[in-house]
């Protein structure tokens, strides 16, 4: 492997297109930031400020794992073995790019082994002698492994026992290694009781293996009680992280979206303490994206985007009715759908307004729209 060469392999990323992603943090634009500036600083032959930019930035973003790989590579390059390990063995140990950095280690792991230096130190040819051919022995020496196909391994235990470490799976493989051994004891005692019939002394056989096997039942109906707590747990974790999510869309204006995800989270699943914060926050997250809505469906209308107003106004009711604001919201809904020659959900618009807000200011002129259009 070419060091100077994998390193070059790096590119820039395009700050201007993360930025106009969504949730993407300052913090995280700033890291993208002098991660460009050390591959600048390698391609101009700066590896020394390169590397001070990269610490910089693995230290405040330590799973910025294109980064910590270029560190590493940057150590490795200037004969720091050891910090190059750490570094890639961090990665190979994340969910993602372990591929490279398993094959990283495995570059620098056979340098050191060998004793030779895997940086930037020249190597020197040396002649080569012509070696008389091995004679032929019986039996062929077996054929390594590639390092591809170590690295494929390595990857495939890691995921393994990644798996294995969840409650959940390992509950379910309990409960799967329970039910096997109730099978093999009910089978047993089957074709035990066929042998040997029901009287004499076997009888306290067969006692002792009901015995056996009403406990391992037992046990087995606990381990589901705890199977079910713990996805019950784990469902809860997840709720009380959309919910999360939720005040903090709320906590950013961004009210539709906000109310869009509220109303996604099935609330009969709720615990007790959820369901608190669910209820805490429900009537302002709705109110506010109803009257968002409003306003942006009016917007839309003076538009002439008939058609988009009418969406808008029309989800303003499904967040909820009798609105402060729902007598404007059903006028301009009136309005919009008779603009898009579909009077007669026009007329159930000004009806409903008329009905559900008799002391509004809008209802005299929903009564003479509606006489317009008789």
């Amino acid at each position: 492997m070419d060091l100077k060469q994998e390193i070059r392999s790096f590119t820039p990323i395009d700050i201007e297109k993360l930025s106009q992603e969504k949730n993407v943090s300052e913090n995280v634009v700033d890291s993208v930031k002098g991660y460009n500036k050390a591959i600048e600083n390698l391609r101009t032959g700066s590896e020394d400020i390169a590397m001070i930019e990269l610490k910089k930035v693995v230290s405040v973003n330590p799973d910025f794992y294109d980064a910590v790989n270029l560190l590493g590579l940057c150590y490795a390059y200037t004969n720091q073995i050891d910090k190059a390990q750490e570094l890639f063995s961090r990665v190979a140990d994340a969910e993602v790019d372990s591929v490279k950095a398993a094959e990283y280690l495995n570059y620098i792991g056979r340098g050191s082994a060998s004793g030779k230096s895997v940086g930037s130190s020249k190597t020197v040819k040396s002649e080569a002698k012509p070696q008389k051919p091995a004679p032929k022995t019986k039996y062929a020496k077996p054929k390594q492994a590639s390092n591809e196909e170590v690295q494929a391994e390595y990857i495939l235990l890691r995921n393994l026992g990644l798996q294995l470490k969840k409650p959940s799976v390992a509950i379910t493989i309990n409960i799967l290694s329970v039910i096997c051994l109730v099978a093999a004891i009910a089978v047993f005692m089957v074709n035990y009781k066929n042998t040997n019939g029901d009287n004499g002394p076997d009888t306290v056989v067969n006692t002792e293996l009901t015995a056996k096997y009403n406990k391992v039942v037992a046990e087995n109906e606990k381990l589901k009680k705890d199977l079910n707590a713990a996805n019950f747990q784990l469902k809860q974790v997840q709720l009380s992280s959309q919910l999360s999510q939720v005040s903090t869309l709320y906590g950013q204006y961004k009210y539709i979206e906000a109310a869009d995800k509220l109303l996604a989270i099935p609330e009969k699943d709720l615990s007790a303490d959820n369901k608190k914060k669910y209820d805490s926050i429900k009537a302002n997250v709705l109110k506010n994206a109803a009257n968002q809505l409003t306003i942006e469906g009016t917007s839309l209308y003076n538009k002439k985007k008939y058609k988009e107003a009418i969406q808008k106004l029309e989800k303003v009711f499904t967040l909820g009715t009798k609105w402060s604001f729902g007598d404007k919201a059903l006028y301009t809904l009136g309005k919009s759908y008779v603009a898009a020659n579909e009077p007669q959900k026009g007329a159930e618009a000004y009806n409903r307004l008329i009905s559900d807000y008799p002391d509004s200011a809008y209802v005299k002129y929903a009564r003479s729209r509606l006489q317009s259009l008789q």
